[in-house]
């Protein structure tokens, strides 16, 4: 199912489908691939919900489609790529070998951890960065309009990849300046999306090692960043904040948090995932406000967005 959804996604047919109904033809024609093919994926998209086939075997989009789209808020389109490319995808054929060890299959699979491999492999680092702003689309709305910044001047969006959530914040505090804070091929992807909004002036993207230190700011934002990494790494990426934090600061940690056993849900699927690409897992909230003790925080507040997603907003302890 994956893969389906991302050949879906790499060939556009969310996009194709919705301008007008089309035949499996007349999308293998534009798109460059075969046609008895296009059919067959497609069949087996009406099977998943995707798509409709009328008698004359044309197709139409199904609402869970549109989530394939590309540049739509909220859009999946670049996620269904970078997850059935071969980072995820060769990694996630040792998932055996994941729960024998307990550890990332990245190296073994990739030759190197997933950040190290993303630099090596340009073109599918961009598609993973476009994917993460795609994914945040989806709940920047929501954190701005929960998140109050009217005592905030300036705010770091820590492994922001395009910025995605502080301009979203920026934009509806003109008084508020952010700061991107990731890896050096991710700058320039934040840099473009600063200048194409506007907010150049008031926005700038840095380079940095987020276990090393994080620069001064008044609101420091979390955004799938702790899932990545062991207990550790993620305490010392709070201090990091901690130590940095300008008095009466808050952070914002934007995750999805496990729930009770057996309940159904995106966050045990994601946790496993958590263990075959990186060092890091999934949490419940309980788990969270553990680890903001340890680096100096209380957990003042959490608010859910978009189940399992949840908004964790910590002060100083």
């Amino acid at each position: 199912m994956t893969q389906i959804v991302g050949a879906v996604a790499t060939y556009s047919i969310a996009d194709h489908l919705a301008k007008r109904p089309v035949t499996a033809e007349q999308i293998a024609t534009v798109e460059g691939i075969d046609s008895t093919a296009a059919f067959r994926l497609l069949r087996a998209c009406a099977s998943l919900g995707l798509v409709t086939c009328d008698e004359g075997l044309t197709f139409s989009a199904t609402p869970l489609l549109g989530t394939l789209r590309a540049n739509v808020p909220g859009s999946l389109h670049s996620l269904a790529i970078a997850w059935s490319a071969p980072g995820h995808w060769l990694s996630w054929g040792r998932f055996l070998d994941a729960v024998r060890t307990g550890e990332s299959q990245t190296v073994p699979a990739l030759g190197a951890a997933l950040w190290d491999y993303y630099a090596q492999q340009p073109e599918e680092g961009a598609v993973f960065t476009k994917a993460m702003h795609g994914f945040t689309s989806g709940v920047a709305q929501d954190v701005t309009r929960l998140v109050d910044t009217s005592r905030a001047k300036l705010a770091v969006d820590i492994g922001g990849a395009s910025g995605t959530l502080v301009h979203s914040l920026m934009t509806a505090n003109p008084r508020l300046h952010g700061i991107i804070l990731d890896l050096p091929e991710v700058v320039p992807s934040a840099t473009a999306s600063a200048a194409a909004l506007g907010l150049a002036e008031r926005s700038r993207a840095l380079a940095g090692d987020i276990f090393a230190s994080v620069p001064e700011a008044d609101l420091y934002l979390l955004k799938h960043i702790l899932h990545d990494w062991d207990d550790g790494h993620a305490v010392r990426i709070l201090e990091n904040c901690r130590r940095a934090m300008r008095p009466g600061g808050r952070v914002i940690v934007i995750e999805a948090l496990l729930g009770e056993m057996g309940e159904p849900g995106f966050a045990p699927l994601s946790d496993l995932n958590m263990m075959v690409m990186l060092t890091g897992r999934e949490r419940t909230l309980s788990e969270y406000r553990a680890l903001l003790k340890q680096a100096g925080f209380r957990l003042d507040k959490s608010t859910p967005i978009r189940p399992p997603m949840a908004m964790i907003e910590a002060v100083a302890a």
